[in-house]
């Protein structure tokens, strides 16, 4: 599998109670595939609070808007725990390749990304959305 050069990654911010999810969550799974590309992310990863956290990061239970360089148009998603998942309803597991390239990143950063076929393809967050209070509550 094609892995990112750690040199090449853009830096990338966290609340604390996604972290603690998704460290919890990628902690009982092989280091390959998308939960180890998580575990990266999380391994370099800017973690704060979230009175501290910019409004334009892509974060767990948050729609956003992509680009994608493989892609014509841009997607609207929401990055959701595994459980949760519902590609039909643009819910996309946080354990997917694209999931785990895009948390954390901020509206107008990219990132080269490895897809399923090791292909690199280029993802870019264009518009986060404001958080729902219901789905910003601590999970």
């Amino acid at each position: 599998m094609t892995t990112p050069r750690k040199g090449a990654l853009p830096a990338i911010t966290l609340r604390s109670d996604d972290f603690d999810a998704l460290d919890r969550l990628v902690g009982d799974l092989p280091g390959s595939g998308p939960a180890g590309l998580l575990q990266q992310e999380l391994d370099r990863a800017e973690v704060c609070d979230d009175a501290d956290m910019p409004r334009d990061v892509v974060g767990l239970n948050r729609w956003l808007h992509y680009a994608d360089d493989r892609h014509p148009e841009v997607r609207r998603v929401q990055l959701v725990l595994p459980r949760e998942a519902d590609i039909d309803a643009g819910r996309v597991s946080i354990l997917s390749h694209v999931g785990a390239g895009l948390i954390g990143l901020t509206e107008g950063q990219s990132i080269n990304w490895p897809d399923p076929t090791g292909a690199v393809r280029k993802l870019t967050p264009v518009l986060v959305e404001d958080a729902d209070p219901i789905e910003s509550a601590p999970h």
